[in-house]
């Protein structure tokens, strides 16, 4: 190579090399410098003082009868669409963890804006934030933006969406705005405490022998057999037992609703079989709550056989459950939640001498 070709590369390499720096210092600063020129009301999604918020409602632009409303009552419980009880931990996480942070990443490129914004008109999420009778924050969330690891979103009446994320979430935020009640109802059975429990009643219609009554009397608890001929000695009583045993029922918890084939095979069972156990719950409100618990038949994924290794004849490991006659939403409660619940009569004496 001459001296006149090497002097040329040298130059240029050494032009490509600055252009190279120049980039990596000017274009963060650009960037910010432009971040900072955005008016706050475009991009601030977060929600302040979540503690203040006493309604949040999410609902799809493409099915209006898919929607979540969350609101706090007067007690400070959080309902799902004014009809059952929030599981309060998720709607923390809502509340604190993700609106709380919610964070413009950058803006959409003005190629992908068209679309972007056909595409909320038609299909985005809907989210009202309300503190008190306040509408506090009202935005739109879009598709996931793939190569940004966030998600499409738009405050109300603005005309620019933005790609939106949780710094320190490792995952997009449309997956929180969830739209199924499932999944944001309370686990809890039956939604009381031993003090608020008048009666609580295990019948198993092939056993009437192990079915019993607990009732409370002032603060004494005491046990009825449902065949009144096979009352035990009330001095072999293990009265320890028996209060721990009507605590339990206090945080007692399903394990989630069957959706979908799955829920079509426990819907096949519950109506052509007679429950194990049916137990009916008294509150001292006069309000009463019945849960009907099914055997459920192997299938693949159940155990196979028994500690003994005898063939299982049912699902060790899962039950079907029906609350309060609601047969719509077909529970799996798990054996080793119930496990010490499925106790007889004669199991809360001690046998005499």
């Amino acid at each position: 190579m001459s001296d006149k070709k090497r002097k040329v590369l040298n130059r240029t390499l050494f032009i490509l090399s600055m252009v190279l720096v120049l980039a990596v210092v000017l274009i963060p600063l650009i960037d910010k410098n432009f971040k900072q020129t955005l008016k706050p009301e475009l991009t601030n999604f977060a929600v302040e003082n979540p503690d203040q918020v006493t309604e949040i409602f999410m609902a799809s632009k493409s099915n209006e009868k898919s929607y979540i409303k969350l609101v706090k009552d007067d007690k400070g419980v959080w309902m799902v669409n004014g009809q059952f009880p929030a599981e309060k931990s998720k709607v923390d996480m809502l509340l604190y963890e993700y609106l709380a942070k919610l964070k413009m990443k950058n803006p959409l490129p003005n190629a992908a804006l068209d679309n972007a914004l056909k595409s909320m008109a038609a299909n985005a999420i809907k989210v009202e934030v309300y503190k008190g009778t306040h509408k506090d924050k009202v935005f739109y969330v879009g598709k996931n933006a793939i190569d940004d690891m966030g998600t499409i979103m738009m405050l109300e009446n603005s005309s620019r969406p933005f790609v939106v994320h949780i710094p320190g979430f490792m995952g997009y935020p449309a997956a929180i705005f969830n739209l199924n009640p499932n999944k944001w109802k309370s686990l809890n059975l039956f939604q009381t405490s031993i003090v608020e429990t008048k009666s609580v009643q295990m019948f198993y219609p092939s056993d009437a022998a192990g079915s019993f009554t607990i009732e409370k009397e002032e603060k004494a608890l005491k046990i009825i057999p449902f065949v009144l001929e096979d009352m035990l000695p009330a001095a072999n009583l293990n009265i320890p037992l028996l209060k721990q045993y009507t605590a339990t029922f206090e945080n007692l918890n399903y394990e989630a609703v069957y959706e979908g084939l799955a829920a079509k095979l426990a819907d096949s069972v519950v109506h052509h079989s007679k429950p194990f156990v049916v137990i009916t719950l008294t509150r001292t409100d006069g309000k009463v709550h019945e849960l009907k618990i099914f055997k459920k038949p192997v299938a693949g994924d159940s155990p196979q056989t028994d500690n003994y290794g005898n063939p299982a004849t049912y699902d060790l490991d899962r039950f079907y459950a029906v609350l309060d006659g609601n047969e719509s939403d077909i529970l799996s409660v798990q054996s080793f939640v119930f496990k010490n619940i499925f106790k007889r009569y004669p199991d809360f004496f001690s046998q005499a001498s």
